[in-house]
């Protein structure tokens, strides 16, 4: 996230030229606000959820998935100073991406970076001790790297010297030549584990002094003279086994930040450049394999990665899983990449080049975005973006084959249309099946009966491959008339109980032996799925999107509705798609419109309720002559009348303060408040925070 964060400050030219700047913010934002959250106390921090040895333990995709997720959290008595140090800095870059699009979030970004980092900095220790379900993801740099590369970014945030003495403590410590921690020296590329190399580029940028110049120019040098595959992936022996696109990209992302800070004319500059387009070329298909290892880009593109919810299968290791290409397209994703030799096998069994993560992607991003900055981009033509998997995924020719007899059927897809896990259904008094061994037998007891396939090995492939079930039946006349679903059945092994219903898959009617002019979903078919992603579309009421409604009256004017005072566009007469605390909201061409309400968000000034004195007149004026127990009597026309009780003349003033008086902060000057913890309302005044007055 701070790689993405990062590309958006110094590459925002670039993504705003590719139209994905809006994509981008919105990307940082939904991480932002996920690690603002983990950040429950000054020192406290959650770090990971889930247990590595659990997750990798089953292949199920999410919707699936039974078994327990714990949360892990570093304190001040159990503390994880990489995974603090890290998340400061990326709270930190995005606090300058946002500072203009968004002050208010930025500055609230920026507070909870400094509290962490505060944190990292003061109680320091590795988060693998604090956190016993860590195995996975051990780190091997220690903190100190996290601590420099969350000061870098704290300096560039505030402009804080303070930081800056935090780094050279760190990067000028003197470190034995042989010991694998040291600061200074590395070669390798900037990873999930090692931000040596960032804090290089980035505190070069920062202070442009020459010994840290010289330092970035060193590490980009050397980066250069690295080993390379014969087709020309930058290759380390050591790391590049393990998703070799990834490193490749990461090591290219570093040369190409220090070259973009570059001028035109330094020597340096052109070769530095031709290297991160000549790793990206590679990534996209410039290699011997011919492969385009972003998935679904191309035709030639991985169809396999090792990803469970795109998978569409379970426990996809056994090696009779199938089908062997995932049912899902994961739009997008870095696959790992090949190996050593340019050889690349398209399977979920081998991980370490069909794996698939956050990280295999932030700089390959990055790369992307500094090409396109640097006029490099060039569009690819439809016979290449436009094939079976590109996006977005198209509505499948339904296409379900059933041929059902006594004790026996038969069941294929054709016209490419591919099922997991699948069932199928029917209601009949005549006829009933008692035992089934080559299938799943949910249902079997009532006046409905449900069988489903057992394991992914009978998965139906979309060729017309027959998988063929075998059970005991007993009846009058079988069944013609049958519900299909396709996909959202988990097939369980021949010792798991069956935990799970059929449920979340794509149900069809199959009559007459099916095919495809007997074969009908029993949902709105669109043109593409979601259907709101096609241009020209828009979503209408069917079963298959529940949030789909009526549209409510509107205001009377129909060019003005809630959405307007949030940056978008009305469309009172469209229908309501999606709905959250702001109001409804509309889909057209493709973009986000509001419906209803009213853009004037200052609520309309309400007259102040008049006083009621009893028996008495209330004065008009607040001087007291008089106390008891009614209250504070004043005399106005030769007669008594009450105070008002908004008098307050009785009431003793309470003195002024303000949230973080005693530690120094200085008074707001208005009552906006942007953060809130347990010290009260701070806002912000001169790109600092200051305390909310009491008065407020």
């Amino acid at each position: 996230m701070t790689l993405l964060a990062w590309s958006g400050v110094d590459y925002a030219e670039g993504y705003k030229n590719a139209g994905q700047w809006e994509y981008l913010l919105d990307a940082v934002r939904w991480g932002a606000d996920y690690f603002m959250k983990c950040h429950t106390g000054k020192t406290e921090l959650y770090a990971q959820v889930g247990d590595g040895n659990t997750d990798h333990s089953f292949w199920y995709p999410p919707e699936y998935v039974q078994y327990e997720y714990p949360s892990f959290k570093v304190t001040a008595d159990a503390p994880g100073s990489e995974v603090a140090g890290e998340t400061a800095a990326f709270l930190a870059a995005a606090s300058i991406l946002f500072k203009d699009e968004d002050p208010t979030y930025s500055a609230t970004l920026l507070k909870h970076s400094k509290e962490i980092y505060d944190f990292a900095d003061k109680y320091r220790g590795d988060y693998t001790v604090a956190v016993p379900a860590v195995s996975f993801y051990n780190t091997y740099s220690g903190y100190m790297d996290e601590l420099a590369w969350g000061a870098a970014w704290l300096l560039r945030a505030t402009g804080d010297e303070s930081y800056l003495e935090k780094y050279n403590v760190i990067a000028n410590k003197k470190y034995e030549s042989y010991d694998p921690k040291k600061f200074t020296g590395s070669t390798g590329p900037i990873s999930w584990d090692d931000k040596r190399p960032g804090c290089y580029i980035l505190i070069a940028m920062i202070t442009g002094d020459e010994k840290r110049i010289n330092e970035a120019y060193n590490y980009c040098d050397a980066v250069l003279t690295q080993p390379r595959t014969a087709g020309g992936l930058w290759y380390d022996d050591g790391l590049s086994i393990w998703g070799s696109n990834r490193y490749a990209s990461n090591a290219a992302s570093m040369v190409a930040m220090f070259a973009n800070y570059l001028p035109e004319s330094d020597p340096k500059r052109a070769k530095y450049v031709e290297f991160v387009k000549q790793q990206t070329d590679y990534i996209l298909g410039d290699n011997p394999a011919k492969i385009n290892y972003v998935v679904g880009a191309e035709a030639n593109s991985p169809k396999s990665v090792h990803h469970r919810g795109a998978s569409g299968v379970f426990d996809s290791q056994d090696k009779a899983a199938k089908p062997d290409e995932n049912i899902y397209t994961l739009w997008g994703a870095l696959a790992g990449g090949p190996d050593k030799n340019d050889k690349f096998v398209d399977s979920r069994k081998d991980y370490q080049m069909s794996e698939v993560a956050l990280d295999y992607n932030a700089a390959f991003q990055m790369n992307l975005a500094f090409l396109t900055k640097e006029g490099l981009s060039i569009p690819d033509p439809d016979s290449v973006k436009v094939h079976e998997r590109s996006y977005p995924k198209r509505a499948e020719t339904p296409d379900i084959r059933l041929d059902f007899k006594d004790g026996e059927f038969s069941i294929a897809t054709g016209s490419g249309m591919r099922c997991s896990g699948w069932c199928i259904s029917f209601k009949s008094d005549s006829y009933k099946v008692t035992q089934a061994s080559d299938c799943t037998p949910y249902k079997i007891d009532g006046p409905e009966t449900i069988l489903c396939n057992k394991r992914e090995n009978n998965s139906l492939d979309g060729e017309g491959t027959k998988q063929t079930v075998k059970f005991q039946g007993s009846g009058s006349s079988v069944p013609t008339e049958f519900t299909v679903l396709c996909d959202g059945f988990h097939a369980p092994l021949n010792h798991q109980k069956v935990t799970y219903k059929p449920e979340w898959g794509r149900q069809y009617k199959v009559v007459n032996g099916g095919g495809v002019e007997n074969t009908t979903p029993l949902f709105e078919e669109t043109e593409c799925w979601p259907a709101f992603i096609c241009d020209g579309s828009k979503p209408s009421p069917s079963p298959s999107q529940p949030t789909t409604k009526k549209p409510q009256p509107t205001s009377s004017k129909s060019d003005d509705c809630f959405a307007k005072a949030q940056g978008f566009e009305c469309c009172n007469d469209s229908e309501v798609v999606y709905s959250d605390d702001s109001g409804d909201w509309g889909v057209v061409n493709g973009q986000w419109c509001g419906i209803g309400g009213s853009s004037n968000t200052t609520p309309e000034p309400q007259p102040e309720p008049e006083e009621n004195c009893g028996d008495y007149p209330c004065c008009s004026e607040c001087n007291s002559v008089y106390s008891d127990e009614s209250g504070e009597w004043g005399v106005e026309n030769n007669d008594w009348c009450l105070l008002k009780k908004s008098c307050g003349t009785s009431q003793v003033e309470e003195p002024e303060t303000w949230t973080g008086k005693n530690e120094g902060y200085s008074k707001c000057d208005n009552c906006e408040v942007v953060y809130s913890d347990d010290s009260g309302n701070w806002g912000v005044q001169n790109n600092d925070w200051c305390g909310i007055s009491n008065k407020c």
